[in-house]
């Protein structure tokens, strides 16, 4: 004889066909309802089986009510689908559990996994020479917002960068390693404890309380910048070793491939020189005079063509007096102090950054970072420093070395923004037009 609860089971089963889908634990597949017959094969109902307690198999019905039916009442068949279903139900029960552990650990985890990177920047181009003056800026321009910034290096004729290669391999050749690794090797290391840790970067309360477009800028610019540091000023990249041993632009060929996919977001991400307006207003020979208007900023540029490389006049004019003079300088500086425009800084980030190293929680992460933020000179300097990166005024005293509205373009600085004089400008302009 059926048991009490089975009784009722065949009441409540008239006209039932099947039961619907259900979870058969939360988050789980759907299931259909299975047929249960009683110990003489007399009655058959469709019941969809939630689990298994002690020798009871829990069925549930259509309409949602719940019943328990003891395995002593089923047919063979129905005990045998019973045992099979609750080791069913016990596997799909432990990878939900398991999944959801994994996404509680990932979800506490400081960073995701994995980690975010930006897309591959597009392929590198050389620069042409032997071209006009406007196809060699778009040329430069379009590989630097690419995020190849040693098109700066090969633009260059190929004397300047034979000079280039002679003074880094001398620096490279008389620096103190220790120094070195301990300048670039903490800027790396900030990088990587921001990328890393960077939920807990984020989530800091003087990182979550910023206002939106702040924060904007810390989790999308500065996030990646520090992204490139972490790629760019790896010790596998940033070796000394290396740059003793290997030619500078050799050099310079690793450092683009690991960095260039980081920079080129940042491009994208501040706008780089899309704001920029370029007008050659006249050429004659191996000259040109170029108009460039950098979001309001204009200034005209007299370029010279130097082993069919243009470069900037005053470049051509001042480049063997400048090179002898940094050879020189190298020649004359202790090796320990070659570094000591950035050590002042870099000394005091890594007694910073030490701490946050260490930390083995979000709060302790956030505390070490207060030491950043209670020292405003050393944030100043790197709030300097990384807007100079980014091309952005970053300042607690709202003042930037740079103005131009709060960008820095060095590279146009150095290579096509230089003030001349209005006079000497005209006459150039005058004797080029006279010679036509």
């Amino acid at each position: 004889m059926l048991n009490l609860p089975f009784k009722r089971l065949r009441f409540l089963a008239t006209g039932i066909a099947c039961a619907g889908f259900g979870m058969a634990t939360i988050g789980s597949s759907t299931a259909s309802a299975e047929s249960w017959t009683d110990l003489r094969g007399t009655r058959t109902i469709e019941a969809r089986m939630i689990g298994m307690w002690g020798d009871n198999v829990m069925l549930e019905l259509q309409n949602g009510n719940r019943v328990s039916v003891n395995m002593n009442a089923l047919r063979s068949e129905s005990r045998i689908q019973a045992q099979q279903l609750s080791r069913e139900l016990k596997r799909t029960r432990g990878e939900r559990v398991a999944e959801l552990q994994g996404q509680a650990i990932e979800a506490a985890a400081p960073a995701p996994t994995p980690i975010p990177v930006p897309p591959p920047a597009p392929a590198y181009v050389l620069p042409t020479a032997d071209t006009t003056v406007d196809a060699w800026l778009k040329q430069i321009e379009s590989s630097v917002r690419d995020g190849h910034v040693r098109a700066i290096y090969d633009a260059l004729p190929p004397s300047y960068r034979a000079d280039v290669n002679e003074i880094v391999k001398t620096a490279a050749e008389k620096m103190d390693a220790e120094t070195w690794q301990s300048t670039v090797g903490t800027l790396h290391q900030l990088g990587d404890l921001i990328v890393t840790k960077q939920r807990w970067f984020l989530s800091s309360p003087r990182i979550k309380n910023l206002p939106p477009s702040e924060f904007d800028t810390v989790n999308e610019e500065v996030m990646t910048l520090a992204g490139a540091l972490r790629m760019g000023l790896a010790p596998d990249v940033t070796s000394l070793n290396q740059l003793r041993s290997k030619p500078f632009d050799q050099w310079l060929s690793t450092f683009d491939k690991a960095s260039s996919s980081y920079i080129a977001q940042l491009f994208n991400d501040v706008g780089g020189l899309s704001s920029r307006t370029v007008t050659v207003d006249s050429t004659k020979d191996d000259t040109a005079i170029v108009s460039i208007d950098q979001g309001g900023k204009k200034s005209r540029v007299t370029f010279t063509k130097v082993e069919g490389y243009w470069v900037p006049k005053s470049l051509a004019d001042n480049w063997t007096t400048s090179v002898a003079s940094l050879k020189q300088s190298v020649a004359d500086e202790p090796a320990a102090t070659l570094l000591s425009a950035v050590m002042p800084f870099t000394s005091s980030l890594a007694s910073m950054t030490g701490p946050m190293a260490t930390a083995s929680t979000a709060d302790q992460y956030h505390f070490a970072m207060e030491s950043i933020f209670t020292s405003t000179q050393t944030l100043e300097s790197g709030l300097t420093w990384i807007g100079g990166m980014l091309g952005k005024k970053l300042s607690m005293t709202g003042s930037s070395p740079y103005g131009n509205n709060g960008y820095s373009n060095s590279y146009e600085e150095e290579m096509m923004m230089n003030d001349y004089d209005p006079e000497d400008m005209a006459r150039q302009r005058a004797e080029m037009e006279g010679g036509r």
